[in-house]
Formats: structure tokens, C-alpha cells, sequence
């Protein structure tokens, strides 16, 4: 059995990835995903790093951000009409790469999320904002570990970021605050299993760990663990990553990450070897697929 982890420029967790992995599969293949190339014709269609053919593998784990949307989401669908196991469905890296997208899709399907609005235009920026109530969360439809994400208290604040964004051709998520005290819900979904840690911080409303969170003990009551495996169920992933709070005792979805952070401090908090698992779970679809052929 082969895999390969294909990984964008700002992971940095892929060797922890290979050495699970090392000791389950025969074959461990680790490329940057710089480094790959598509052939296709009318009789055949590869994905190629050097000379290697990855549709030949038995599974592929995708490792890349935002900013490599659509060549991950051309990727996954090249891969998944091959065959090979990948974490994403064909259309999965269209929603998860767009901040507002993604909250439209979970939203259809009844789940949980922000009032949010999609906008370029400072105007209707501010228009909105008065529906959705001070203070906004505004959110770049594009980013990863919290950039590119704002809050605004007043209209003054609001419209020069909105005025910047606009002459950079910046897409907006415009977004209702809710209320959560600095601490959300990391909640990994690996097929049916759902662990999770809390990131905490004391900022009143930024916990991501890029940005000077910490990770703690989480609690997670069944409406929030129902709210993560159907959010990974409608985006399409079998492995994710899950970013929630509460409010008004319901659990809101706040961002699908299809390259959630690794560590073994958070192996430690949540008790278990999650980044084994995410290896055995791929292992384990490749030999089901294996069998059906």
C-alpha cells in the first residue's frame, strides 16, 4: 500500500503525517505541491511529481491552504475519478477555500453559522452592518490561522477597512459577532470519530493558536459533535477540522479547515493520537477500496 502527502507552503506538520504513516503503509510519499503537474489526454489522465504517478497510489492526503484552492480542488476530483483515497470530494475545496461559500452550503443544510454577507462595496458593507448589529466580524473569503480576519465596532472603523479592501479587489465575509468569550471548539472529524480541544486566549473574541491561543480540555455536548459530522458530511470531507462556539445554547459553525493544525501537545489535551488516526483512517478506505476490486 502507497501514500502520498501532498503539502501547500505553509505546512509544516507533514513529517509528523509521514512518520504515522511509515508504520502502516509499504510506501511513503511526501511532495510539495508546488512540485506537481497534470497530464491528461483522451486515454489517460495523471498526476505527476518527477517522474511518479500518484494516481497509481492507493491514497493521497491533500495538505494545502486557500491559496491553493483550485489547484487542490482539480487535484482531489483527478484523484477521487482515479480511485486513489483522498480526504475531500470533488467539490469539497470550492467550499471549504471560500469563507462565504462555505457558510451558505452549512447554512442550506440547516446547520448553525453566523448571519454573514457577501460583499465588495463599502456601501453595502455598512448597510449591512447595521442589520447584522456592532461589533462585525469581517473576513477576507480567502486565509489561513486567522488572517485576514477583523473586527469592526462602529461604522468609523468599518468603512476605511472596507475602503482599502475594495481597492485591492478584496472579496469581504461580513460576519455577526458572536458573543464567546475568546474560546471555540476545534472539533476533528475523522470518518465517524469526532475528538476535539479547545483554544482559549485572552482576547474577547480571537483563539486561534496562530495568534496566541492556547489549547485546553474541551467539552462537547452532542448538538456541537452532530453539528461537526454533518458540516464534514454536506463540504464533502471525511477528515477535518471544525470550527465552533456556542451561542444561545446551539452550536455555530464558524470555519471548515481541511488542513486543521497538528501537534503533540493537542494529541496530549485530547488523549489520543489523532494524527495516527487521520493515517490509519485513509489506510483503512484504501484497503476497503482495495477489496471491492
Amino acid at each position: 500500500m502507497k501514500i502520498a502527502i501532498i503539502y501547500g507552503e505553509v505546512s509544516t506538520k507533514h513529517q509528523m503525517i509521514m512518520e504515522r504513516a511509515e508504520d502502516i503503509f509499504e510506501s511513503v510519499l511526501a511532495a510539495p505541491i508546488d512540485g506537481i503537474k497534470f497530464f491528461h489526454s483522451l486515454e489517460d489522465q495523471k498526476v505527476l511529481y518527477k517522474d511518479i504517478d500518484l494516481t497509481e497510489y492507493d491514497a493521497v492526503y491533500i495538505r494545502t491552504d486557500d491559496r491553493d484552492m483550485m489547484f487542490a480542488e482539480h487535484l482531489s476530483e483527478v484523484l477521487n475519478e482515479e480511485d486513489v483515497v483522498t480526504q475531500a470530494q470533488n467539490d469539497t475545496y470550492a467550499y471549504e477555500s471560500n469563507k462565504f461559500y462555505s457558510m451558505k452550503v452549512l447554512a442550506e443544510n440547516g446547520i448553525g453559522v453566523p448571519n454573514s454577507v457577501y460583499t465588495l462595496s463599502p456601501e453595502v458593507a455598512v448597510s449591512a452592518a447595521k442589520e447584522l448589529g456592532y461589533p462585525v466580524i469581517m473576513k477576507t473569503v480567502k486565509g489561513v490561522g486567522g488572517e485576514g480576519v477583523m473586527r469592526a465596532s462602529s461604522e468609523s472603523e468599518l468603512k476605511p477597512v472596507m475602503d482599502t479592501m475594495k481597492s485591492f479587489e478584496q472579496e469581504i465575509c461580513l460576519q455577526e459577532f458572536k458573543e464567546h468569550g475568546g474560546t471555540d471548539t476545534r472539533v476533528i472529524v475523522i470518518g465517524d470519530e469526532i475528538m476535539a480541544y479547545s483554544r482559549s486566549s485572552n482576547d474577547d473574541w480571537r483563539s486561534n493558536i496562530s495568534g496566541g491561543g492556547e489549547r485546553v480540555e474541551a467539552q462537547m455536548d452532542k448538538e456541537m459533535k452532530k453539528a461537526a459530522r454533518r458540516a464534514a458530511g454536506v463540504t464533502g470531507f471525511d477528515i477535518c477540522g471544525c470550527d465552533v462556539i456556542e451561542g444561545n445554547g446551539k452550536p455555530f459553525i464558524l470555519e471548515i479547515n481541511g488542513s486543521f493544525g497538528l501537534s503533540e501537545e493537542m494529541n496530549q489535551i485530547i488523549g489520543e493520537d489523532v494524527i495516527l488516526r487521520l493515517v490509519e483512517r485513509l489506510h483503512e478506505r484504501a484497503m476497503a477500496k482495495k477489496a471491492e476490486k
